[in-house]
């Protein structure tokens, strides 16, 4: 039973975040691939849905030599199939794919999968190791918020009341970057993740930057370790042991606290030997 409430589709942004600011129990409607669920299991009972799908403005993807930027209504498989994305950000394609059934993608939204706030989501260790930045809008204008400064606590962000996402905005890597993204589930097909993971490798063998998820009350990005130096296995140990001392698993329904500890150093390792090896994506 999803209960009883108000339904509006507002047709501009500013319209939206009125009857965000108007009420006190409302909630954002992108893809409602979540919400919907979580209502359904009573777990949230809003007065007012506010469905942003018919608004044109956040159904764009713009690409140029520069940045990606992603409306708030843009479904995930239209990202994952999108050429400047499997071309320069094959590891954020990925993410998406591993998201879900198909179905489920065409109503998902990258914007949608980051406010939902979960220490699980497949989409935030790769935009956290590319610095995306939302574009968020309120009744004070508009604002960035880096994808590292959003996620604040488990199902908790850092949007105001009547803030809303309108774009995720990722800054297009030179050539020769690699991104690459791992996951481990319960199952193939439709699951959460136990542990994901997403590095970055700059032209260079440089910086390399890697994010995990479900490790922690919220998704984390590691401090960055040079991959100049060193084999790929004690590069690899390196990038082990930030994560065994930044993150804190525990035992749930998916999966327990030691056998999480224990898939994350095995994905990390596969991750650096796919990034130094020449396996990930460019």
């Amino acid at each position: 039973m999803l209960g009883e409430f108000d339904y509006v589709r507002p047709r501009s942004v500013d319209e939206a975040c009125g009857y965000l600011a108007e009420s006190d129990d409302a909630r954002v409607l992108a893809g409602g691939t979540d919400l919907l669920v979580d209502i359904r299991n009573g777990l949230r009972a809003p007065r007012l849905l506010i469905d942003i799908k018919p608004i044109d403005a956040l159904d764009r993807l713009d690409a140029d030599g520069r940045e990606l930027k992603i409306g708030a209504a843009v479904p995930l498989n239209r990202i994952a199939e999108h050429h400047a994305v499997r071309l320069r950000l094959p590891a954020l394609a990925d993410a998406a794919l591993s998201i879900g059934t198909y179905q489920i993608r065409n109503r998902a939204t990258l914007a949608g999968n980051l406010c939902n706030g979960s220490p699980a989501a497949d989409t935030a260790p790769v935009l956290l190791t590319l610095g995306a930045v939302l574009a968020v809008a309120g009744p004070d204008g508009q604002r960035a918020v880096p994808v590292s400064d959003l996620f604040t606590g488990v199902k908790q962000i850092s949007l105001g009341p009547a803030e809303i996402v309108t774009a995720v905005c990722i800054p297009v890597p030179g050539k020769g970057t690699r991104t690459a993204f791992l996951k481990q589930q319960r199952i193939r097909g439709h699951d959460l993740a136990i542990v994901n993971a997403a590095g970055t490798l700059a032209p260079g063998k440089g910086a390399l930057r890697v994010a995990v998820g479900s490790c922690a009350p919220t998704p984390l990005l590691l401090e960055p370790v040079d991959a100049n130096g060193g084999s790929v296995g004690a590069i690899a140990d390196r990038i082990i042991e930030r994560a065994e001392e930044a993150t804190c698993p525990i035992s749930d329904v998916r999966a327990s606290a030691a056998y999480r500890s224990a898939v994350l150093r095995v994905l990390l390792r596969r991750l650096v030997e796919r990034l130094l090896d020449g396996g990930g994506g460019s």
